[in-house]
């Protein structure tokens, strides 16, 4: 969203890319400087013509900001509501899993220990 909003701000105030010559003519003596090739020979690559960039501004079309209604600021409501709701349920049902596998836990051990109680008391 930030992008967008970045983005239409740009074009609303017209900006345009410039380049600096200086750096062009860097480029193209780094592109034209002589290089080794496998054999350890020096080669002198061939001349790049440069070309002269022509600067182009382009203005983009203004859309008009469309206010949010009454109905959609509603439905949008509606929808956080529900994903709270959601996951209010998911904690709530969770919570209650939880508890019934500790309890579930719980007599599962005391029929162990039960079961190893009558087990002792047969051996002895």
């Amino acid at each position: 969203m930030k992008y967008l909003m970045l983005l239409s701000l740009l074009l609303a105030f017209n900006v345009k890319a410039e380049t600096n010559s200086d750096d062009l003519t860097l480029a193209d003596e780094a592109i034209q400087s002589p290089t080794m090739d496998i054999e350890g020979q020096y080669k002198v690559k061939e001349e790049v013509k440069t070309v002269a960039v022509k600067e182009v501004s382009v203005a983009a079309p203004r859309k008009a900001v469309r206010k949010i209604t009454q109905s959609e600021k509603m439905k949008m409501y509606r929808e956080r509501l529900e994903e709270r709701n959601k996951i209010m349920i998911e904690r709530k049902m969770e919570q209650i899993r939880f508890k019934q596998e500790l309890a579930l836990a719980r007599q599962l051990e005391q029929s162990m220990n039960q079961t190893l109680k009558s087990i002792d008391s047969v051996k002895n």
